[in-house]
Formats: structure tokens, C-alpha cells, sequence
């Protein structure tokens, strides 16, 4: 059950009746030192803070740039049940797509973020996404498009505010305004898609994104108890 501390909901990291992980985009945010952080917590405990609190992140690309190495600290600090989705720009893809090995299971996808698809993703993505679940946010996208990304075993990141659902193996999808029938209504979506790889639901507005999160864990459970 969800616990009220110091006027914010916490939800227990284990005890979320739903398989979806819900988090922020991003942890460093200067506005969160205070209504989140307390003042005098140090910049380097602050990952250490957020994943006792929340069970996932969307880790922006510069937060970690393109390099698995930079990932250890995180696996030595988060609980076992805390899942990292890395922010993987059009620039990295290809390389990225070389790696073979990947701290698995802390790292359960890659959102691949492409200002359009085009045939030279196709390589990149088809091998990428047999060694990592991946959902590709195209800031152009198609149906077709998702057929084709479906092809590639990749799927379509859902933008519940342009009316595009989450499609594929790993069902993700991006929030920025905060709405409560809108972050049901994806949360149901969510819910919805046969997704075998696992589904997440992230904020991306920082100055919002610790309401997003609080609520849509809240309503969750809500969901799954109904």
C-alpha cells in the first residue's frame, strides 16, 4: 500500500500490483533539491535517493553517452528490482547495435529516439533489438512504420498526448503533460498490449514529473485492483 511522506506518495518498490515500470526521465534536476531531495543530500547519493524510492528511470543519453561502462555505479547502488531504459540518440545507434554484452536484467530496454525511420535503421535496430527489448520514438511515425519496426522485432514508442499508442515486444510510452484520465488511459493501454519484453510508462517534464510518477503508481494499483 502506498505511504504519504512529507506530502508525497511512495509506493513499495516490490508491492505494485502491475508489471509496468513507472519512472522519470532523468534523476539530476536542480528543481527537484528540496520538493524532492533534501537541501543538504550530496549531488552523487542522489541516483542512490531516487531508486529507493521509484522503480525505474529513463536515462537520458548524455546522462550515460553511448558507454555501458558508465552504467556500474548504477547496479551497485539500486535495489535488485530496479530497471534503467538508456536513451539511445540516432548517432549511437549503429555503434550500439556492436555491443554484445548488456547488464541484463537492470537494463531492460533501449528507447531509441530517431527524428525519422529510415532503411539505414533497419540494420542497427533488427541487431540491437535481438540483444536488448527496444521501442523507437520517431518523431515521424506511421502505421507503416510500425509494421515495419515490428518486422525489425522493435517496437513503437507510445505518445499518449499525440494519440499514438505503445506497440511491440516492449511497450513504452512518454508522458509531458500531466493529466490524471490521461495517465490512465495509459496506463490501460499499457496494460492492454501483449508485451512479452515488459512495458514502462515515463515523465519526461521535470518540474511535473515527480506528480506523474506519484499518481500513475498510485493508479496502478488502483487499476490492477479493480
Amino acid at each position: 500500500m502506498a505511504a504519504r511522506r512529507g506530502g508525497r506518495y511512495y509506493a513499495p518498490m516490490t508491492t505494485i500490483a502491475s508489471s509496468i515500470l513507472i519512472g522519470a526521465r532523468g534523476y539530476t534536476h536542480g528543481c527537484w533539491r528540496g520538493p524532492f531531495y533534501p537541501a543538504d543530500l550530496p549531488p552523487e547519493w542522489r541516483f542512490l535517493f531516487y531508486s529507493h524510492r521509484y522503480p525505474a528511470l529513463l536515462l537520458p543519453a548524455r546522462a550515460w553517452g553511448a558507454d555501458l561502462g558508465r552504467i556500474a555505479p548504477f547496479a551497485d547502488e539500486a535495489p535488485p528490482d530496479f530497471r534503467l531504459v538508456l536513451e539511445v540518440p540516432e548517432k549511437a545507434l549503429a555503434q550500439l547495435a556492436q555491443r554484445e554484452e548488456w547488464p541484463r536484467p537492470l537494463v531492460a530496454a533501449c528507447l531509441v529516439r530517431l527524428a525519422r525511420f529510415t532503411s539505414a535503421h533497419a540494420g542497427p535496430l533488427r541487431v540491437l533489438a535481438q540483444r536488448v527489448p527496444v521501442s523507437v520514438d520517431v518523431r515521424v511515425g506511421s502505421k507503416a512504420c510500425q509494421a515495419e519496426l515490428a518486422g525489425l522485432g522493435a517496437g513503437l514508442c507510445g505518445r499518449p498526448a499525440a494519440g499514438r499508442s505503445p506497440a511491440g515486444p516492449f511497450a513504452l510510452s512518454l508522458v509531458d503533460r500531466i493529466d490524471r484520465r490521461g495517465v490512465a488511459q495509459a496506463l490501460r493501454e499499457l496494460a492492454a498490449v501483449s508485451a512479452p519484453a515488459g512495458s514502462a510508462l515515463f515523465f519526461q517534464d521535470a518540474a511535473t514529473a515527480l506528480r506523474g510518477v506519484d499518481e500513475a503508481l498510485l493508479l496502478a494499483g488502483l487499476l490492477a485492483g479493480s
